[in-house]
């Protein structure tokens, strides 16, 4: 794994630590300084252009972390049920971090895609409907792709990041390619809470702590529609600060630039679902009230297969550049 401190520009890749003295890139809130919270240890922007790879499992072109550092990040929202209290944890620790959205949910759930950023967090895709794009074609694979990303930055209302992370964590040579054609940078992770596996918010607090003591830094998954997630994260925090760890959060130098085909269709995917929320889309989690329809990762399946994994706001920060443009 390439260290992507010392690369600049080379393969399109650049990295610009933050902070008050930083000359370049966002800097870090006076919140996040505090003694008594988490916080940010420093902002790193990134340049997409060529599409790099960063975390382990199977991807991880480049290493940007120090030890002791950690980035957070949340897939499969947003859920109106759970997201909320995720973001309160992190408003607590004044701490940020990225949130790659299903565009399906963020179709049902706009307003909660809007929450999100006006926190000052970072909104990546991960694709349209949580399918594991490594048994798609090329082209099936790209819908899934380019509908994911329009369908967050059409509920958003404004463009959001080239980030994106793969579904189960299952690439294709094909889509691998597309995106680094569209500039996209894939994210894998380093340490997996594991909590889809549990409703019990101390057995995720144990899985995440037990991975950081043999790794010592790494970007984390969690899951914002788990209620384990939601219910463990403040505590998390709180121990990740009296270890010591830092937080990196990841901003995008430039937004991704979604396509007008696909734009079109995640409007009519919106449409649809604004006629079903004026019926019955209670619980928005996981269904789709108006076509009954379960997402993959919610479809009852044996134990310990990948297909189980089911997939008070505090106070509101300044917004940091790239989002400025939101209401």
């Amino acid at each position: 794994m390439r260290n992507a401190a010392f690369v600049v520009g080379g393969a399109g890749l650049l990295l610009l630590a933050g902070g008050a003295s930083a000359a370049a890139g966002p800097a870090v809130d006076a919140c996040a300084t505090r003694d008594d919270v988490l916080g940010l240890s420093r902002i790193v922007e990134v340049d997409t252009a060529k599409g790099p790879m960063f975390g382990g499992t199977a991807f991880g072109e480049y290493d940007f972390l120090r030890d002791g550092e950690i980035v957070l990040t949340f897939d499969d929202g947003p859920s109106r049920a759970h997201t909320q209290a995720v973001l309160a944890a992190l408003d607590a620790h004044c701490t940020k971090a990225t949130f790659f959205m299903v565009g399906r949910m963020a179709a049902a759930e706009p307003e909660m895609v809007r929450e999100v950023a006006r926190h000052g967090h970072t909104i990546g895709a991960h694709t349209w409907s949580h399918a594991r794009l490594q048994g798609l074609s090329a082209e099936k694979a790209k819908d899934e792709i380019e509908l994911g990303f329009s369908a967050v930055a059409r509920a958003l209302g404004g463009p959001v990041a080239p980030f994106f992370r793969y579904p189960y964590l299952r690439a294709s040579k094909a889509s691998l390619a597309h995106l680094k054609a569209r500039g996209i940078a894939n994210f894998g992770i380093d340490v997996d809470s594991r909590d889809f596996k549990t409703r019990d918010g101390r057995s995720v607090k144990a899985t995440v702590l037990a991975q950081l003591a043999k790794r010592h830094k790494g970007i984390l998954l969690f899951h914002d529609i788990q209620p384990s997630t939601a219910h463990a994260l403040a505590d998390i925090l709180r121990t990740l600060k009296t270890q010591g760890y830092k937080v990196v959060h990841l901003v995008p130098k430039t937004p991704v630039t979604t396509l007008a085909e696909y734009d079109a269709r995640a409007d009519k995917e919106m449409a649809r679902r604004r006629l079903a929320a004026n019926g019955h889309l209670a619980t928005r989690s996981i269904v789709s009230a108006q076509s009954k329809e379960i997402l993959p990762w919610a479809r009852p399946a044996a134990a310990k297969s990948p297909a189980t994994k089911a997939k008070a706001s505090g106070k509101r920060t300044a917004m940091p550049w790239y989002l400025q443009w939101l209401p």
